[in-house]
């Protein structure tokens, strides 16, 4: 596209002799190149960072993962991108004893419900209520009834 723009803005200088023409067009492209050059560079450096990808919503993946019948709880989420295609997810998952009885059927619940969200590739540790890792379950066993 910039490559039209120069072509038309030559010939428009060539035959009616604009000159302003010249400086007004680098002064545009250099503005354009700034801006995507500005919005790729956040992309980028989110995915270094390893951010949530933008179109994710967190709290929504929270919500549709206790939704999950016997699944009581979650902590330890990470979402981010490898390359800004391929989202990655890892999670503890707190679940009934019901539901440790046949972990392979309850990973691949969780996995079907993150396809929803777009999500190719996650790693799930089930955890029971009785044992549960991490700051987070400390504070997540205070607050049970």
């Amino acid at each position: 596209m910039g490559w039209v723009g120069i072509l038309v803005g030559g010939v428009i200088i060539y035959f009616w002799k604009f000159y302003l023409l010249d400086p007004l067009m680098t002064i545009g492209l250099t503005a354009f190149i700034v801006y995507n050059v500005t919005k790729s560079l956040k992309e980028a450096i989110n995915i270094l960072l390893q951010g949530v990808p933008k179109h994710i919503n967190l709290e929504a993946v929270k919500q549709d993962i206790t939704a999950i019948k016997g699944v009581t709880g979650i902590h330890d989420i990470h979402i981010w991108s490898l390359e800004g295609e391929t989202d990655v997810f890892t999670a503890h998952v707190i679940v009934d004893d019901e539901r440790l009885k046949n972990p392979d059927q309850t990973r691949q619940t969780i996995k079907e419900t993150l396809t929803k969200h777009h999500i190719e590739h996650s790693t799930i540790e089930l955890e029971s209520p009785d044992f549960c890792s991490g700051i987070e379950c400390k504070t997540w066993h205070t607050k049970k009834p």
